[in-house]
């Protein structure tokens, strides 16, 4: 018999979710062969069979395991199974292994049905016996809801990491913020442009992807790590995460030194960042090494926004929906201008506010005066359509 055991997926977590087992309860299974997804709360992870043999699953669709827990076993042939299953409870002439703790014992039953409601071993010492068996796990499974008795519904794995971490953020990080105003007319007429020529959906989300990537040689501590020694790490390159909630849950991809990139590839990169968000089909890889985060909260009529600086980072920058606006030009005369706000919460240990003021000053002149992005994104269409070019 071969034991299905979770690894650890995500150092964060403490806690996944069984999304779906892959192959059958009782089915035949080959070495190498996907068996189960895992739900971390950064990504969807497959598990895959060490050994052939038949797969008797113990955890159903759905439930909450941890790391280490044993979620089925393999077993060689349909005679082992059958042993394990007819199997006595608790066998009298061995010696009880504690299963969770000193003087703690689960039969068989009783561990399967805990695995496959997830139970904690906390929960089990709870009980306060020293041989556990199904009954007594039994009164710790939740019961049906009844009719007419409102439901109580569990927040999802997802859900309650990103309350630890928001949690872990305002305990721990000393946080200041500041705002500006910014006229993105020019910028959002260069994204129009770059659309048309690019064929990406470029936006002044993208642009402004871009923009926060190229200050990092100007403002290295708002893209830092805080040490526990009091000093912090610079980073080499700007790796900018964006929050994205496609309505299935919150996810921060990232997206990979930023100011290595093409305006067009960036929007391409927050293009799949929004179907995987739909998906879920996210890779650890994608979700981690950020040191600065965008939170657009573009939705019509939020202005401003003020986001989480996120463990590990100094500082994290909203964006908010665009605001038409009167304005007089020089001659006194009105016109319509376009504003959005951007909005700067940085870890005051690290970061002043004279710096984020800087920050901010250099990121509006970046937007309201686009043509370094302007040149930068034509520089590298010439330079791929020059690629595609065949050689003379």
């Amino acid at each position: 018999m071969i034991s299905v055991e979770l690894p650890t997926l995500n150092t964060n977590d403490a806690s996944y979710v069984l999304v779906e087992w892959l192959a059958e309860h009782g089915a035949h299974v080959a070495t190498g062969q996907p068996l189960v997804v895992i739900e971390t709360s950064k990504a969807q992870q497959e598990i895959d069979s060490t050994a052939d043999g038949i797969l008797h699953t113990l955890v159903a669709d759905g439930a909450d395991c941890r790391p280490g827990q044993t979620v089925a076993h393999v077993f060689a042939s349909a005679d082992e199974r059958s042993a394990y299953l007819s199997a006595p409870a608790v066998d009298p002439t061995a010696r009880p292994e504690p299963a969770t703790g000193a003087g703690l014992t689960l039969t068989k039953a009783a561990r399967a049905l805990a695995d496959q409601h997830g139970l904690t071993d906390d929960e089990l010492r709870g009980l306060g016996r020293t041989v556990i068996r199904a009954a007594d796990v039994e009164a710790l499974v939740p019961r049906p809801v009844q009719a007419g008795v409102p439901t109580v519904r569990r927040l999802p794995a997802q859900q309650r990491a990103v309350g630890a971490v928001v949690t872990e953020s305002m305990r721990t990080i000393p946080a200041a913020a500041a705002y500006a105003k910014v006229d993105v007319g020019q910028a959002q007429d260069l994204a129009r442009r770059l659309r048309r020529r690019t064929g990406s959906v470029v936006s002044l989300l993208g642009l402004l992807i871009k923009s926060v990537a190229e200050q990092l040689p100007a403002h290295p501590s708002l893209f830092a790590q805080l040490l526990d020694d009091g000093t912090f790490q610079p980073a080499p390159r700007a790796h900018v995460a964006v929050a994205v909630d496609a309505g299935k849950g919150l996810y921060t991809p990232v997206v990979h030194n930023a100011a290595a990139l093409s305006v067009a590839q960036i929007a391409d990169a927050v293009t799949g960042f929004r179907d995987k968000a739909v998906r879920g089909t996210f890779r650890a890889d994608e979700l981690t090494g950020a040191n600065i985060l965008i939170a657009p909260h573009t939705a019509d009529g939020v202005v401003f926004a003020t986001p989480i600086v996120f463990p590990g980072q100094t500082c994290a920058l909203s964006l908010g929906a665009i605001d038409e606006q009167l304005v007089l030009d020089q001659r006194g005369r009105p016109e319509a201008r376009r504003f959005t706000y951007l909005g700067l919460v940085y870890d005051h240990r690290v970061v002043n506010g004279r710096d984020a003021m800087a920050f901010l000053g250099d990121l509006k002149r970046a937007l309201e005066t686009p043509a370094a992005l302007a040149a930068g994104a034509e520089g590298d269409e010439d330079a791929q359509k020059k690629a595609c070019e065949p050689a003379t």
